[in-house]
């Protein structure tokens, strides 16, 4: 039997906002006791093609209105504001660590989670981190995203807890696996209510349920400035209405330039995701094919500025665009984004 297509925009928007980050390998435990962290506030001009999220971190991402149900949907930007940060203590006599903060992969997926956990070294073993995850801001999308014409869309919180464990540097190796979990919870859920759909119908349509995500990523370092890191991701978006259900596959390489005072930082993904059920709107199995790329420049301050005792501040700027063609035009996506700020790490 045929199988649909759907990984949707939002699952990539963490690699455009801080790919930087993305392919990194957990921080070293430091050697002293103490406080650690880094915080990095920054502006930034968004423009996204989107039919099934209302809003995020108070942007909106797309219209109130939906012009047709066999439409594309119509482009929204918006400037927006971030501080992802992170705060960490050490223990260093038994190699442990405790943290809280940002996890740059949640951003990019339209979930600006906050992480609470532990850090454990433990020799040629490698680091151990596991954490929970937990919202403070959900998301929005729409009640029914499938309201056309004339009528407002309705929005609803989607909050999404879980827990997420990363094994790094297993055995000497520039391996990193990791696992996470995510609760899928929508404040109201009534897709498909507009059009008439018996209650069967609607089951299928219906996003609440469970994400489950394994990554396998590998750091080759080429030459002491140069980084070539492969990505292979995994996700069940294990949800209660079949059309929404789905397998997705992702592909990413990442190269970074370490250099002084510049590094760069370039990505390229593509994807595509299986769903379960055929789609009860449309009557057909929906194909997505989708594709990325981004890029960051990371500059470190020449006259050594520093503040409350952090490391010199590192400047950046950062670009990204991202689309997803369906073979049903109400769910293309698209993403055209420009950030720019400043790194404090301590």
């Amino acid at each position: 039997m045929k199988r649909q297509k759907n990984l949707t925009i939002a699952a990539f928007l963490t690699v455009l906002m801080f790919g930087a980050d993305v392919a990194k390998a957990l921080e070293p435990i430091p050697q002293e006791s103490g406080f650690s962290g880094y915080i990095r506030p920054g502006v930034g001009y968004i423009g996204v093609k989107s039919n099934m999220v209302a809003r995020f971190l108070g942007v909106d991402v797309s219209e109130k209105k939906a012009g047709s149900l066999f439409d594309s949907p119509e482009s929204k930007s918006s400037p927006f504001f971030l501080i992802p940060f992170s705060l960490e203590y050490t223990f260093a006599d038994t190699r442990t660590q405790l943290f809280i903060g940002t996890e740059p992969t949640d951003l990019i997926r339209f979930d600006y989670s906050q992480q609470v956990g532990i850090k454990q070294e433990i020799g040629k073993f490698g680091t151990i981190q596991g954490g929970f995850l937990f919202n403070t801001i959900a998301l929005k999308v729409w009640q029914d995203p499938y309201v056309a014409g004339y009528q407002d869309r309705v929005e609803t919180d989607q909050k999404s807890n879980g827990g997420r464990l990363v094994w790094d540097r297993p055995f000497g190796t520039q391996l990193q696996v990791q696992y996470s979990y995510r609760k899928i919870d929508l404040g109201k859920e009534t897709s498909g209510e507009i059009l008439g759909l018996n209650r069967e119908q609607r089951d299928l349509l219906d996003r609440n349920g469970n994400r489950h995500i394994g990554e396998i990523l590998y750091r080759f370092d080429l030459t002491p400035k140069h980084r070539l890191t492969p990505t292979f991701r995994y996700t069940r978006n294990d949800l209660d209405g079949g059309a929404m259900a789905g397998d997705a596959v992702a592909f990413q390489f990442t190269y970074t330039f370490l250099g002084d005072p510049y590094t760069v930082i370039a990505n390229v993904f593509f994807g595509y995701e299986d769903y379960d059920e055929r789609n009860p709107i449309y009557n057909k199995y929906q194909t997505d094919d989708h594709i990325g790329l981004q890029a960051s420049l990371y500059y470190k301050n020449p006259w050594g500025w520093r503040i409350f005792g952090s490391n010199p501040i590192n400047f950046y700027v950062s670009g990204a665009f991202v689309d997803s063609d369906s073979n049903i035009d109400f769910y293309d996506q698209q993403a055209i984004l420009a950030t720019g700020g400043v790194l404090f790490r301590w």
